[in-house]
């Protein structure tokens, strides 16, 4: 117990001793200085943005390939216009031919295209 009360003698002479300075503990008071922040007089211009338009594609449609026919034995030209839907007389105009009754075992013919009425 005695140390007990030692204790609390010692403690309450070192918070006695802290509190009774006769210093003047306060801050030293601060004086506020305004310091003005100069601005640029120099005139900003915006630098022009400029839009390039985006490439579009072209569309290209490609031109058909021309469809030709390697004369089979057995066949005629009235027989080739018929079964491509082509009338003979385009079809020899088309390859030169002159005499229909004139055309010969592995003759490469040139179909023409023809176009649809319809459209």
């Amino acid at each position: 117990m005695k140390i007990f009360l030692c204790a609390i003698i010692g403690a309450s002479f070192i918070l006695g001793a802290c509190s009774s300075s006769d210093s003047n503990d306060a801050p030293p008071a601060t004086t506020e200085v305004e310091i003005p922040i100069e601005t640029p007089e120099e005139e900003v211009t915006e630098t022009p943005v400029v839009v390039e338009p985006t490439p579009t594609a072209e569309i290209v449609i490609p031109t058909p390939a021309p469809l030709i026919h390697t004369v089979q034995p057995g066949n005629s030209l009235s027989q080739i216009a018929q079964s491509y839907g082509v009338p003979i007389e385009l079809l020899a105009a088309e390859n030169g031919i002159e005499d229909y009754n004139l055309i010969q075992v592995g003759q490469e013919i040139v179909i023409p295209l023809i176009e649809d009425e319809e459209e």
